[in-house]
């Protein structure tokens, strides 16, 4: 992917929304724990940097496993601090026992570094067993408290958005690669050669879309401010879905056209009405006359390396057709 497709699919007032509410849920844990007779209350701030996460699908952008991990890791350097051990091996052990915890509490494919982070943290800021312990709990209770607090009231992640900015997208990549294609196929040109890279990309981060719609659908339900857009996402689902399949198509006429080197200005024409017609179907646009324009024309294609082609764009019409 390029740089130009990387700053596109970059949502920097959502990072900037998601700095604010960080640092807004940090300063209020740490106060709020300092009220609470708290000395320098670094758990407390520490909860929401490790918790708010810039995931739109998730209900309240916040990840629990990584609150438990710090809760877990608390824990074990609490119970370091009271063995009369080596510093070095304390550590061995803190960071032993965190990763086998965190291995339990695991991101997704990834293993939950926070029970690790936080025990060798305990250790580090330790000046004695009255210092830790108790306090240590009940200010990490509170930042977890004040991180779904702020996490639900201010700016909630909304998944109909991020799924319309990553639609559109998706609809513009298409777009390109498939007018690299018919440029191809107009001139023998080798735009599609080099494209082919960056759209097998591309069709992989269509399926990508469509795997993280499970996770929009349960983000909205679980999502108190933003539930009453639900209906919004059976049509969004629908868009993304078409453009996977049409990516599908998209990534294997390129291919063709790749290696059979095709020059056939019909099937150019084609290309180029049907690329019209996926866009407008994936912004929910009436979609019939450029796809008619494009049938006649692949109906018109009989001989050679071009019916292999014309196969491929016909079965993208039918995709095409079967969602209007």
């Amino acid at each position: 992917m390029d740089l130009r497709s990387l700053l596109a699919r970059r949502d920097f007032p959502a990072e900037l929304r998601l700095a604010a509410k960080m640092t807004l849920a940090g300063t209020l844990a740490w106060w709020i724990a300092s009220e609470l007779g708290a000395h320098r209350p670094i758990f407390a701030a520490l909860v929401p940097l490790v918790a708010m996460t810039g995931d739109p699908f998730s209900a309240l952008s916040v990840s629990v496993d990584r609150i438990l991990g710090v809760f877990a890791g608390v824990a074990v350097g609490i119970g370091l601090v009271h063995v009369d051990l080596r510093e070095t091996v304390l550590v061995a052990v803190a960071l032993g026992a965190g990763l086998l915890i965190g291995i339990a509490l695991r991101l997704g494919e990834r293993v939950n570094l926070q029970p690790a982070i936080s025990a060798i943290f305990v250790l580090g800021v330790a000046d004695g067993a009255t210092s830790v312990g108790v306090t240590r709990i009940w200010e990490t209770a509170v930042g977890a408290a004040i991180t779904l607090v702020v996490a639900t009231l201010l700016w909630p992640p909304d998944p109909i958005r991020e799924l319309g900015l990553r639609l559109n997208a998706l609809r513009q990549e298409l777009a390109t690669d498939l007018a690299a294609v018919a440029e191809s196929l107009a001139t023998g040109d080798d735009a599609v050669a080099r494209r082919i890279d960056e759209l097998r990309a591309h069709s992989l981060d269509a399926v990508r879309e469509v795997l993280e719609l499970p996770s929009a659908r349960q983000a909205l339900r679980w999502n108190p401010l933003r539930r009453r857009h639900t209906e919004l996402l059976p049509d969004l689902e629908r868009r993304i879905e078409l453009a996977a399949r049409l990516y599908r198509h998209a990534r294997s006429i390129a291919r063709d056209v790749f290696d059979l080197r095709v020059v056939d200005p019909a099937l150019a024409a084609a290309t180029r009405d049907l690329a019209a017609a996926a866009d407008l179907a994936l912004t929910g646009t009436a979609a019939e006359p450029p796809l008619e324009r494009a049938e006649q024309s692949l109906s018109a294609v009989f001989a050679g390396d071009s019916v292999i082609v014309s196969a491929q764009l016909r079965q993208l019409a039918a995709d095409l057709r079967a969602r209007l």
